[in-house]
């Protein structure tokens, strides 16, 4: 059997078991949506997290945390898993509603709340 065209250039979506959270009976799915850099004049940035409660059916939340949080290295899962635990409350009462649907919802998560 003849495999189709450019299927193996196909990336599978992460698992949403693997990344995911619960927090008040919500089940949020993330994705490491960009790792550090340096922004054009020259100042460092941290990782910026995709968030979601339903992945591509609800808004999207985009975390920007401070390049201090996970430095240049990649994070494991659970040090993300455990980042998320106090920063998705944080921005539910910034004003993300996770079940609503429209344009992505971006915030720069301060130092003080990304410990």
């Amino acid at each position: 059997m003849k495999r189709p065209r450019g299927t193996h250039l196909r990336r599978l979506p992460p698992d949403p078991a693997e990344n995911s959270l619960q927090i008040d009976g919500t089940t949020f799915q993330w994705e490491i949506r960009h790792g550090w850099g340096t922004t054009a004049d020259g100042t460092v940035r941290g990782i910026s997290i995709s968030v979601w409660s339903e992945k591509h059916q609800t808004r999207e939340l985009i975390l920007d945390f401070p390049y201090r949080r996970f430095g240049a290295k990649q994070p494991l899962p659970e040090d993300v898993t455990e980042a998320l635990a106090s920063v998705i409350p944080w921005a539910i009462a910034a004003g993300w509603v996770p079940d609503s649907r429209g344009r992505r919802f971006r915030l720069d998560v301060p130092e003080e709340v990304a410990e």
